[in-house]
């Protein structure tokens, strides 16, 4: 995860990140080429900051990019997921363009302050990349780290 940012502005955080290096692994590209779903899942997570205690998550957020080819219109559908809820679909006719969709989220107005100051908030993304197999029986998902950025409000003039 780089390029992770966070602003809020009436109440609302929007959050933005880029995932880089996840379409380096061949077997991924091979599953996109073949027309099966293949996608990310993202975990976006807003909490409270807290130095020498523990953090308090206030808000979660799964946010998930599937996309699928159909090799008969040589066009890839992009849908985004918000919490399991269809938010849009998109077509591609560029692999390079739906790439760059997949990788880079915007996500406006995700999470509600609570009333919390935002220089106390953070922001944390993990991404679930694909899933493997221990002795091709035992499933499980290949993720990347927690990264975290603080909650930035929009400067006045």
């Amino acid at each position: 995860m780089t390029r992770i940012s966070a602003s809020e502005k009436d109440g609302k955080v929007s959050v933005s990140f880029e995932l880089e290096g996840a379409f380096d692994v061949g077997q991924l590209n091979k599953a996109l080429e073949s027309g099966l779903p293949t996608g990310f899942t993202y975990h976006v997570e807003l909490f409270r900051y807290r130095p020498n205690w523990f953090d308090s998550t206030l808000a979660k957020a799964r946010i998930e990019v599937i996309c699928t080819y159909d090799s008969r219109t040589r066009e890839y559908l992009l849908n985004h997921r918000r919490n399991g809820k269809l938010v849009r679909s998109e077509s591609f006719n560029d692999p390079a363009e739906l790439r760059k969709r997949m990788s880079r989220i915007d996500e406006a107005d995700l999470f509600d302050t609570r009333g919390f100051k935002p220089y106390k908030l953070r922001v944390r993304v993990r991404a679930d990349l694909m899933r493997e197999f221990l002795l091709n029986m035992i499933p499980w998902d290949v993720s990347t780290e927690w990264r975290d950025a603080r909650v930035r409000t929009p400067r006045t003039p």
